[in-house]
């Protein structure tokens, strides 16, 4: 299997696009224009009990939704008689998620700092290893000796911070994750990023302490740096750009062999014509998308659900006996069509699929089974529910961020245009 990420920009925004074995299976975009896991020194502006929650502003007349349900162990920076959040408090907080519709950022006490191998939480005690690289003897015997090394770490930050925090009410331990990466690292390399995850996460405190209202204490890294750590443990993978920010930082960032990051520079034909991005992301944003067999699909989102709708179009329809077969087979394909522009898209919630009709029950279920094997591809959780009465197909799929649209600067029902 050949993977290969595109980091190249296309309408002024900077976009990352992965390919499996030459087929495209996701599209981000990468510019941060929310701050998303930046932190800051928050205040306190009002305190909702009604929803165990309070709404901190943490930039200039920029809010956010913090949950008490969701955040123990708040970074409080001035003196604390008790333990929850009160109005005119400066907290330390990272931004999780962007504003979406009527509902503001979510913030968190649950800082991360993600880099190569590891990932400094606060949301973890002691060292835990990804699940894909838990049962490897070597990582486990480096996870135990991570462990004595964090022990001191942690040990360190108490002698070091501890008066400045001391009637704070803060508790300052983190822990690490050991990424699926660190199979191909060594112990003296984990230990040392531990300890530059250390040294940073120390620098937040110190400066956050001291520090003003609103002030940025921690600029995260592009979420592509994130991208691009996840799929480097691949055999096969490439890494192409025309951006000379992105190349520089992922060669400082990432544990990227020169032969397998590439830097682009034929100006004659741009990076996103060569690998059809722009085509990929203009047909991302239309209500309409056509297949191979002349069907097409009708898109569209609303408040409440997604509805996408399968069209015979220009498909010649079989009549008799084998009508059920060849409405199956554009079926399939518009299957496979849908679950790649609900992920291209970065749709979630309810989805509802109206597929061409078919009275074999048989071939109803085969179509669902094939949903269901498709959907184990995509990196967001898609649960196939089942096929109405009416035979529509109900899908949900897990919210991770803003749609491509909302990205892209459109509203919902708004194609780009040219």
């Amino acid at each position: 299997m050949s993977t290969k990420l595109i980091i190249t920009s296309y309408n002024n925004k900077l976009i990352s696009a992965k390919y499996v074995d030459d087929e495209i299976k996701s599209l981000r975009v990468c510019d941060n224009e929310h701050n998303i896991s930046d932190i800051f020194i928050g205040r306190v502006e009002n305190v909702v009990k009604s929803i165990n929650a309070c709404f901190i502003e943490f930039s200039n007349k920029q809010k956010g939704y913090y949950a008490f349900s969701e955040n123990k162990d708040h970074i409080f920076l001035n003196n604390k008689n008790n333990d929850l959040p009160n109005i005119g408090d400066k907290i330390l907080v990272q931004v999780k998620n962007p504003p979406h519709k009527t509902k503001p950022h979510t913030l968190s006490s649950k800082l991360e700092i993600p880099y190569k191998y590891l990932v400094l939480s606060r949301d973890v005690d002691g060292v835990l290893v990804s699940k894909k690289i838990k049962n490897d003897e070597n990582v486990s015997n480096w996870a135990a000796s991570l462990a004595y090394e964090l022990k001191l770490m942690n040990e360190e930050l108490v002698r070091e911070l501890g008066a400045d925090f001391k009637d704070t009410r803060s508790k300052l331990s983190y822990g690490f994750i050991i990424r699926s990466n660190a199979v191909n690292a060594s112990l003296t390399e984990l230990i040392d990023e531990a300890k530059h995850l250390h040294n940073t996460y120390k620098e937040i405190l110190k400066t956050a302490i001291h520090g003003l209202f609103y002030t940025k204490v921690y600029e995260a890294l592009p979420s592509y740096i994130t991208e691009v750590n996840h799929l480097v443990a691949e055999e096969d993978f490439e890494l192409v750009t025309d951006n000379k920010e992105a190349f520089s930082l992922i060669k400082n960032n990432c544990n990227l062999s020169d032969t397998r990051l590439r830097f682009y520079e034929d100006k004659l034909l741009p990076l996103y014509s060569l690998y059809s991005i722009k085509h990929n992301i203009d047909e991302a944003l239309r209500r309409q998308v056509w297949l191979k067999s002349g069907a097409y699909l009708v898109i569209e989102e609303t408040e409440a659900l997604t509805v996408v709708d399968v069209n015979s179009g220009k498909f010649v329809q079989k009549k008799g006996k084998d009508k059920d077969l060849s409405n199956y087979n554009v079926n399939i394909e518009a299957a496979r069509a849908t679950l790649t522009q609900l992920r291209l898209r970065n749709i979630s919630g309810i989805i509802i699929v109206d597929f061409i009709n078919m009275k074999d029950e048989a071939l109803n279920e085969d179509l669902l089974k094939y949903l269901k094997k498709e959907a184990k591809d995509d990196e967001v959780g898609v649960r196939i529910v089942d096929m109405t009465k009416l035979g529509l197909v109900e899908i949900t799929r897990t919210k991770q961020g803003q749609t491509l649209k909302e990205r892209m600067g459109l509203e919902r029902n708004e194609e780009l245009r040219d």
